[in-house]
């Protein structure tokens, strides 16, 4: 069994492996049953295909701890991943492959609204995507944004309707309960990610907005219990990531498409046998037993 910490899983799974892998995670198949909640610890169990995994998260504020257990077909353990980072990749993989297959090909601008934990990896999995030349990056916090645009060779702004409106693709990362910008700074083919708000009392994204575009969520009854943005504006998705992939949604329009998730277990399933994967080919980690 192998053991990877948060640097050897960043080393065996890279962003474009991630979007490979959210591929499979939306057209294989899949089983996910409820997550629940067990002491301070949520307890996430999925399979895809002949692979099944555990995810167990700390949901105790300033402890993000957690792994993900990976099991073979015959129930064998096949290893265990950092949970925080696994989830921050394929986070960023899921709304890679939403900017794949919506945004226009041309587009070079992306704003980042947020400076946290997901941030990184959202700007990665768009620039692996697309030809992204600008990165805006902007954060209630200066200190964080500035932090951030440097890392990515970005640049903070002061002003997040300023970003939005300059920007081709627009990936939101916040805990926010109030919408970040406004509908009509959004410009007429841009495509929008929103990762950030995960329970009813959420939201990152304006109901205007909302009933503007054309929207894409990662599963339907997740989304229906869980995203804040659409509950609070009463937006029923028009279709959901697996149905893009198997060319079954309706043609997407020439106005705003939005990317709603906020994960199923899939992903984590794809996200870390990945990473296994890799690790065993170039002997990553730890292994034990």
């Amino acid at each position: 069994m192998r053991i990877l910490d948060a640097p050897a899983a960043r080393r065996a799974l890279p962003m474009v492996d991630a979007i490979e892998a959210m591929e499979h995670a939306f057209s294989g198949e899949t089983e996910a049953p409820l997550r629940s909640l067990v002491g301070p610890s949520l307890v996430m169990p999925g399979r895809l295909d002949d692979l099944m995994a555990v995810k167990v998260v700390s949901i105790v504020p300033g402890n993000p701890v957690g792994l993900v257990a990976v099991f073979g077909e015959d129930g064998s353990p096949l290893g265990v991943v950092d949970g925080p980072t696994i989830t921050a990749i394929r986070t960023g993989a899921v709304s890679g492959l939403a900017t794949k297959l919506l945004a226009g090909d041309d587009a070079h601008t992306l704003a980042m609204l947020g400076s946290g934990a997901m941030a990184f990896d959202q700007v990665e999995a768009v620039r692996s995507v697309r030809p992204i030349e600008e990165i805006l990056v902007w954060s209630r916090s200066v200190e964080n944004a500035q932090a951030l645009a440097v890392r990515v060779g970005g640049q903070a702004v002061a002003d997040a309707d300023e970003a939005v409106h300059r920007a081709d693709v627009v990936s939101c990362a916040t805990p926010a309960t109030t919408p970040l910008f406004a509908e009509s700074s959004v410009r007429s083919g841009t495509h929008v990610n929103a990762v950030g708000a995960f329970n009813p009392e959420m939201a990152e994204l304006s109901p205007a907005l909302l009933e503007r575009a054309y929207v894409v969520v990662d599963d339907v009854d997740a989304a229906a219990s869980e995203a804040g943005d659409l509950i609070q504006a009463g937006r029923h998705p028009n279709t959901t990531l697996r149905d893009l992939l198997a060319g079954t949604s309706p043609q997407i329009g020439e106005d705003v498409t939005v990317f709603k998730s906020v994960g199923v277990a899939a992903q984590d399933v794809a996200a870390a046998g990945r990473a296994l994967a890799n690790a065993e080919r170039d002997d990553l980690g730890l292994t034990v037993g």
